[in-house]
């Protein structure tokens, strides 16, 4: 089995999610292929883990004019009549048009050099910029191509989603939720078999905290990007509310962003400078003794602008395999993982006292917060097991 997957940019730190699929494709006994159709991003750190991805990276390179010159010749009407489908349905979205404009001649190469080591699936990580590209390459000749829709790649826009999907193989969805909202929202997807296949963990390997959360000092843990749409500020403004309810506290963020400098101003302004601290990102290693040490960990993830938003946090999906106590909102899949008082707490977005009150709930009976952690990882293991889904997206790529 030879399997081709683009990804927007490698290496990213904040896409272990992605990278634990290919590692256990890899183990299955997969050749694997891995193109990124931004440039390589030299000064991004690749989690331990993932280094087995580093040797099957291709850079497309000097090929791509004579890719377009080949397809040009070969396939003029379907590739120019996809182009200027394209470029239609970009049209309110100027940026996107132009960047998927850009894209073609290297999805084009990319196409050529698949079908030419022996490829005979591609699979485009997120509904955005890979999948266009598979589309592209598809529409130049190329192979049957699958798509996995996550979070901000289909919620963000629709446009010519109904093109890409509706010439997939397969489509995949990481929650009911985005099931459901494709179906809704795009043309020809209401009939459509989608597949939802939840980002997973390898739950194998992490051994469940048994200790009840510590409430001296009490640790809350952030994980993820700083950026608007995980709600960072209202964890911020929570912890004002609940502090002096909360004994010996302190807060860890592991992460960077654009937001970074102003979350840190934030805290600072807010008195919580010497209980918060910021970490910026850090290996994964750092990452799981972190979830082995927290009391509790929290996504206070929202909708931001331009409706991005979390499709399922894998952040809570680690804790939970972890055996840590979770609190986020309930948006989008969320509620798919966190089952309100049975796998874990879920406020409302934005809600920073709804979100205090879910912290002194941990604080003051950290034995009931332990037995919905152990509730929540058994879900983790029914659910979001990755021995078991990397096999079902097998099925999806290498149908039988």
């Amino acid at each position: 089995m030879k399997l081709a997957v683009i990804v927007t940019e490698f290496p990213k730190s904040t896409e272990t999610f992605i990278y634990r699929d290919l590692t256990k494709f890899i183990e299955a006994g997969v050749d694997l292929r891995l193109y990124h159709v931004a440039p390589y991003r030299h000064a991004q750190p690749l989690h331990g883990f993932a280094a087995p991805l580093k040797e099957r990276v291709v850079d497309i390179g000097f090929a791509q004019p004579v890719a377009v010159l080949r397809a040009l010749l070969r396939h003029p009407r379907r590739l120019l009549g996809g182009i200027a489908r394209m470029l239609w349905a970009y049209r309110l979205h100027p940026k996107i048009a132009a960047k998927s404009l850009a894209l073609v001649p290297k999805a084009l190469a990319l196409g050529v050099h698949a079908r030419a080591w022996g490829a005979t699936h591609v699979h485009a990580e997120f509904a955005g910029h890979p999948a266009t590209a598979a589309w592209i390459a598809h529409l130049a000749g190329g192979l049957p191509y699958s798509v996995s829709c996550r979070a901000h790649d289909v919620f963000r826009t629709q446009a010519l989603l109904a093109e890409k999907l509706g010439d997939a193989q397969a489509v995949r969805t990481v929650s009911e939720f985005g099931r459901d909202f494709l179906r809704a929202r795009v043309p020809g997807m209401a009939t459509r078999d989608i597949h939802v296949i939840h980002s997973s963990v390898d739950v194998s390997r992490i051994a469940a905290v048994e200790q009840v959360p510590a409430t001296d000092p009490f640790r809350i843990l952030y994980v993820g990007a700083l950026e608007p749409k995980k709600g960072v500020a209202h964890l911020l403004d929570a912890l004002v509310l609940a502090g002096a309810d909360l004994g010996e506290w302190r807060c860890d963020l592991i992460g960077h962003g654009p937001d970074a400098e102003t979350l840190r101003a934030r805290a600072e302004a807010l008195g919580l400078a010497d209980r918060v601290r910021f970490h910026g990102a850090q290996p994964f290693e750092v990452v799981a003794e972190a979830y082995r040490t927290a009391s509790v960990c929290v996504a206070p993830s929202v909708i931001g602008p331009d409706g991005r938003q979390e499709g399922i946090p894998n952040v809570m999906i680690e804790a939970l395999a972890y055996q840590r106590p979770a609190i986020t909102t309930a948006i989008s899949g969320i509620p798919e993982l966190i089952r309100d008082g049975d796998t874990g707490l879920l406020v409302p977005p934005g809600d920073a006292a709804a979100l205090a009150a879910a912290l002194r709930r941990v604080h003051a009976d950290p034995l009931a917060a332990l037995a919905m952690a152990r509730r929540g990882r058994a879900h983790v293991v029914a659910e979001f097991d990755l021995e078991k889904n990397a096999r079902r997206q097998l099925a999806l790529f290498f149908p039988a």
